[in-house]
């Protein structure tokens, strides 16, 4: 069994106005019109007073659809409020997934956009590292291994003296940069 739900809060001019469905009520409505989903699943339109007579526990909720001030429908909303009330809130129903597929869509859009810029300034970054000159500690870590590349390409003792500048040269090869 479903529980009593506040589907709606809707207006409609006063010349179009609809009976409020409450037992013995009878009165025209037209503003603040809310429709009801109750426990058996059928659905109601009451006026204010009659709503918060009858559904006391719902008028601090806001609606599925819309919000609590109303929305004013158009004539074929109005007679679909008449004729088919089912048939509006199918709409309500529809426009709101509608509404919430952009949102989804605006969402991932933007989540795609964030990760381009946070690529762009990963690799403005690593750009900016490798540019940069190394650190005596990141070359004193590959000196060894520069050293050895010296003496097999050149043939020489990369500890004698003028071959510093081509040991450095092979630790910025082996630094990235």
């Amino acid at each position: 069994m479903m529980n009593k739900q506040l589907l709606a809060v809707v207006e409609v001019e006063k010349v179009d106005r609809v009976v409020c469905q409450a037992e013995g009520c009878g009165h025209g409505v037209y503003r603040r019109i809310h429709i009801v989903r109750h426990e058996d699943g059928g659905l109601g339109v009451y006026g204010s007073d009659c709503f918060a007579r009858l559904f006391g526990q719902l008028t601090e909720k806001a609606p599925q659809y819309g919000s609590a001030e109303g929305r004013a429908l158009t004539a074929q909303e109005r007679q679909m409020l008449a004729e088919n009330t089912a048939r509006l809130i199918a709409q309500f129903e529809a426009e709101q997934q509608a509404l919430l597929a952009q949102a989804r869509l605006r969402r991932e859009q933007q989540d795609k956009v964030e990760q381009v810029a946070q690529a762009r300034v990963a690799r403005l970054r690593a750009e900016a590292d490798r540019r940069r000159p190394p650190t005596p500690a990141e070359i004193a870590r590959v000196e060894r291994e520069a050293k050895s590349l010296v003496r097999e390409k050149f043939g020489v003792d990369p500890d004698a003296p003028g071959w510093r500048g081509l040991v450095l040269v092979e630790a910025r090869k082996l630094l990235g940069r």
